[in-house]
């Protein structure tokens, strides 16, 4: 077998091997992302009934609420009460719709997993390193290592265009998400006052009822595309080499806790406009990423060919 086919079929494998090490770490970290959720269902759902009891407590009759009535900070304390109540029923349904989605990914990607036998792909690279010696053997020794270390470089660099790409086809979609969240919260901020009934969503009309749902709809599809978005930038980073490293970890830290800042911001409607801003922002950051990766996404692709040259060099030597 020629060595340009040892190549392919050493890419080949190499490629099923990173994709089943891939989803192996996705899975660690989604399952990690489950537990997070379920502890923040758990807070929330606690915090939410610490301050329903309180709420029943100023509904009581006491002296001491008398004379809140009086001063009138019973209506300020309740109105205070109502509010954190809002953003803990908002966080809480945004952590239950997580946690199911975050589950349905732990499924596909246990199904992907499934597919792909690592002992009978390793047996096979093993093959491919005994006949790409062969090979080498019959060749000059400075070439051969020479031609062995463009191999390694070549294939690196091919995962990583393909880690890239996976990346921007996730920030795109995160990007499309958050225009829906943007345009839904426009929608919503014009409608001019909303309540809380403590024992289930956000209501004050029937369809100011489905405008404000479906905002909160949007904002969590737009929450998983970013995570998702956030997970794969964590596998361009491994991937990352010293000569195409593609830095994105600002934006990594940043949508881990932007979400939780727009659901507080959100809460009341004096506050939509600075929840739309925030949404904003996250768009021109989620843009800056993606144009990064595609730089460097370039710079992988111009690097490849420059190494396929040097390759057709030693060859026709």
């Amino acid at each position: 077998m020629e060595w340009q086919q040892l190549q392919t079929e050493q890419e080949k494998i190499h490629a099923q091997l990173r994709k089943a090490s891939r989803l192996n770490e996705q899975n660690q970290l989604i399952e990690g992302q489950i537990k997070h959720t379920q502890q923040e269902i758990d807070n929330h759902t606690t915090a939410l009934k610490q301050i329903r009891s309180k709420l029943d407590k100023l509904d009581g009759f006491s002296f001491m609420n008398m004379i809140r009535t009086w001063t009138g900070q019973q209506d300020e304390l309740r109105a205070e009460k109502i509010d954190k109540a809002a953003v803990l029923e908002l966080k809480l349904n945004e952590a239950k719709k997580m946690q199911t989605d975050l589950a349905e990914d732990s499924v596909q990607v246990m199904n992907q997993l499934a597919q792909i036998d690592e002992v009978a792909l390793q047996q096979s690279l093993q093959q491919v390193y005994l006949q790409k010696k062969a090979y080498l053997q019959i060749h000059d020794a400075a070439q051969a290592e020479r031609l062995e270390h463009l191999a390694l470089e070549e294939m690196l660099t091919k995962q990583l265009i393909t880690e890239i790409k996976e990346a921007e086809e996730a920030g795109e979609v995160a990007l499309t998400r958050l225009g829906q969240a943007a345009a839904s919260l426009h929608s919503a901020n014009g409608y001019s006052t909303w309540d809380t009934f403590l024992g289930g969503g956000l209501i004050a009309t029937h369809l100011k009822h489905d405008a404000l749902d479906q905002s909160e709809n949007y904002l969590h599809s737009a929450q998983i595309a970013l995570q998702r978005f956030h997970n794969e930038l964590l596998d361009v980073q491994e991937m990352s080499t010293k000569s195409l490293h593609v830095e994105t970890d600002g934006f990594v830290k940043f949508a881990d806790y932007f979400f939780d800042d727009i659901f507080s911001a959100w809460s009341v409607h004096s506050k939509i406009s600075t929840a739309r801003e925030q949404v904003s922002r996250v768009q021109d950051d989620v843009h800056n990423t993606i144009w990064r990766l595609q730089d460097k996404h370039k710079k992988a692709v111009n690097y490849l060919q420059s190494l396929e040259k040097e390759k057709e060099l030693i060859f026709n030597h």
